[in-house]
């Protein structure tokens, strides 16, 4: 299927936001070979630049689930009102390298008001401390024990979904083929501006970073490069992405993908938007309805 938008100016918030990064001297987050630095600097840009958005939140649980290398820690967010009626495993984005359960805390919090939903946002291993697998097996372990705990989640006879963004996106695409071929049903993917393909990834990009040395050929691998598995059956996919992202036509190879496998695909294209829009809600209005649209597409897959 043809998809074909009219790409418009970078939004005029994301723009200021962007221009006084510039400004102010701070690199790239991934800029470097020390990952500590770059989680740090990741804290701080956010604080400074696209602080969280102000939102109410409900109940909030942080535990420790069984996972493949030992314990891994997820943080269970319930909506602010009513009961929760569905689950969501959520994977936040970082390029494999950054970001945690503080930094996408929020992501959780819109999902599960928004939507009706408990949301356990995973807190994967992170490279290159933990190079691949290692992320992609923690996100299954995360499905799997949410599979085996919606009783006390969103509800045993209610549906489950998968979901994350960029990296986190990719962790869940790749999950999301898993799960199905463990026997788990899942009722949707829900992919903002997700990683499909790592094959050409540069020498100095995350992704190679979080492949490690043999990154040339664990590129190929389906866990690592989603596009390249067998999607027939996947759940509903909902995908998410600007016009002004680098991972764009990535984004729409995927769907391509999808579409041809027979999944069912809603895609949203934003074309004043780019890479981390579900971040930036607090500073453009652009980026609020953009995120409110897709935890709406979300619950109507969900209710459908």
């Amino acid at each position: 299927m043809k998809h074909e938008f009219v790409k418009e100016p970078l939004d005029a918030d994301i723009a200021a936001m962007q221009q006084r990064w510039q400004d102010s001297g701070i690199p790239d987050l991934y800029e470097g070979g020390d990952p500590s630095a770059s989680r740090e600097r990741a804290r701080n840009v956010r604080s400074v630049f696209y602080p969280w958005p102000k939102l109410p939140k409900g109940r909030i649980e942080r535990l420790t689930i069984p996972g493949p290398a030992g314990e891994i820690p997820v943080r269970i967010v319930w909506p602010h009102e009513g009961e929760a009626k569905g689950t969501l495993v959520y994977l936040h984005g970082g390029g494999w390298i950054v970001g945690d359960l503080d930094s996408h805390e929020l992501h959780a919090v819109r999902l599960a008001n928004r939507c009706g939903i408990a949301v356990v946002n995973v807190d994967y291993r992170l490279a290159p401390e933990h190079l691949f697998p290692a992320a992609i097996e923690d996100a299954f372990a995360g499905v799997q024990w949410a599979a085996a705990h919606l009783v006390r989640l969103g509800g045993e006879d209610q549906p489950l979904a998968i979901g994350g963004d960029s990296a986190g996106g990719n962790l869940a695409f790749a999950t999301s083929w898993m799960a199905r071929d463990a026997g788990m049903k899942l009722k949707a993917q829900l992919l903002i501006y997700g990683v499909g393909n790592l094959s050409g990834e540069r020498i100095d990009g995350p992704g190679a970073r979080y492949l490690g040395p043999d990154y040339k050929t664990l590129c190929k691998d389906p866990r690592a490069s989603p596009i390249r598995a067998n999607l027939a059956g996947a759940a509903h996919a909902i995908v998410g992405v600007g016009m002004h992202d680098f991972l764009y036509q990535d984004n729409l190879d995927f769907v391509e993908a999808l579409e041809k496998a027979g999944v069912g695909v809603t895609l949203r294209i934003y074309p004043s938007l780019n890479h981390g829009f579900f971040s930036f809600t607090a500073i453009s209005k652009a980026c609020e309805d953009a995120a409110d649209q897709l935890c709406d597409d979300l619950a109507r897959v969900l209710r459908g």
